[in-house]
């Protein structure tokens, strides 16, 4: 049996890296906004867990049956001199390759590349899956704050088109995920695009997370739960203010 580690560098996974859960209490709150049909915001500095998070919560939903779930994310299209278009079909192609690890073969997305480029694409091929799904689509995108400007709000604006049509036609459930709140993404693009008015691709999200992390907390939860981890190298002094390490505890 393979040793477990602590993990800074992306995806936890249980069985690899000690890791405490994912949830961290936020799983009731985000299903009642999935069951209300909402699109919502959770936003967290780096190396919080996020997309870990999102993992964990797709495999629990696509487990407990009532929803498809799957994970996305948009780093691939974040550089500044990428079309709208081009950004649309790099979106579908990670779809496509990322629901692979979350759902059966009966439950995938249609093949990307039988589609034309199109401002509408992302749009389009979203509603053609929902279509066909037997479940309504749960979607987590990740990384949706490192898009730049016109990618950006046309991203925004799809989602927020097919918002409507939903659940049948567009995913139930959108999760938009990254650094910053969503209202963070409206005052860097009104500085590049004053046009922008109120009603604008922003007012798309029912609820904000702030996906909270404590240093200290999360690493005792660790060393209390974990008596034996081989070669460990926590310090007392870095656990200051936080729940007491028992007397017996080695190292």
């Amino acid at each position: 049996m393979k040793r477990r580690f602590f993990n800074t560098t992306g995806l936890c996974m249980p069985e690899k890296h000690y890791m405490v859960d994912p949830f961290r209490n936020f799983y009731d709150d985000v299903l009642r906004l999935i069951e209300a049909e909402q699109y919502f915001v959770i936003h967290a500095p780096r190396q919080t867990g996020k997309t870990t998070f999102l993992h964990s919560l797709a495999h629990r939903l696509n487990q407990e049956g009532t929803y498809v779930a799957t994970v996305c994310s948009l780093e691939s299209a974040g550089y500044p001199s990428i079309s709208v278009e081009d950004a649309n079909g790099l979106f579908i192609r990670s779809l496509y390759q990322t629901a692979a690890i979350f759902l059966k073969e009966e439950d995938m997305p249609p093949g990307p590349y039988a589609y034309p480029a199109s401002a509408q694409l992302l749009r389009q091929y979203l509603a053609d899956w929902c279509k066909a799904l037997p479940k309504p689509l749960v979607l987590l995108l990740d990384e949706v704050d490192a898009l730049y400007d016109d990618v950006l709000i046309s991203t925004l604006r799809q989602l927020r088109d097919g918002f409507q049509t939903r659940p049948r036609h567009f995913p139930q459930s959108v999760a938009l995920v990254g650094l910053r709140d969503i209202r963070e993404y409206r005052l860097r693009a009104r500085a590049d695009n004053p046009s922008i008015g109120a009603g604008s691709p922003f007012n798309v999200k029912a609820e904000s997370f702030f996906y909270r992390f404590s240093p200290g907390k999360r690493y005792v939860r660790c060393w209390i739960s974990i008596p034996r981890i081989p070669g460990r190298f926590l310090q007392r002094l870095f656990l200051n203010d936080c729940t007491p390490i028992p007397a017996d505890s080695p190292g």
